[in-house]
């Protein structure tokens, strides 16, 4: 069994090196690479090659959470490009666009003194939608454009939504079980 760790995850995926995939074909090679590797394929083979079906079972179901998802997306693109991430320093300094997510914040965490709450999550989610939508464009833009730094900020600034995006699934959830 033989299989190249070394290509990037578009590579693995037979996708071009871009933000904007197509997610069915996506899922379609996902679907092939599994069939291919899955380590259940390898029960009565090597110890070696029982291990090599795992890492690489590993490999491409990092590689597809990678590529399906925005924000790690436009991350990876970025690390492609030798751009790097400190988690422990890396955040966005924006203070006009931090307040934006506190206020959004704090309305989610208040939204059960609405009349009717489901229907106001319903619009700060979409709110939230339209601004990573934004977020995402600008990304591109900045992409496209090599402004490294901008890009940069977008996907720092992603990594915003995507626990905002948790924070409204959580207490959509919380509402939906009351009305149960």
């Amino acid at each position: 069994m033989a299989f190249d760790f070394t290509k990037s995850y578009f590579e693995c995926f037979q996708l071009e090196a871009c933000f904007s995939i197509d997610q069915s074909v996506l899922a379609d090679n996902y679907r092939q690479l599994q069939i291919q590797y899955h380590p259940d394929r390898f029960v009565n083979a090597s110890d070696q090659d029982k291990r090599l079906a795992m890492q690489v079972t590993s490999h491409v179901n990092e590689a597809h959470k990678t590529l399906s998802d925005d924000q790690m997306r436009a991350r990876y693109l970025l690390q492609l490009q030798g751009i790097e991430f400190d988690e422990d320093k890396d955040t966005t300094h924006d203070m006009e666009f931090l307040m934006q997510q506190m206020e959004l914040r704090e309305a989610i965490d208040s939204i059960d003194q609405q009349p009717d709450a489901l229907a106001a999550l319903d619009v700060l989610a979409n709110q939230a939608a339209v601004q990573k939508n934004q977020l995402v464009q600008m990304f591109v833009c900045a992409f496209e454009a090599e402004h490294w730094d901008d890009a940069k900020q977008a996907v720092l600034k992603l990594q915003f939504f995507k626990r905002l995006q948790n924070q409204i699934a959580n207490k959509q959830e919380a509402l939906e079980d009351e009305l149960i």
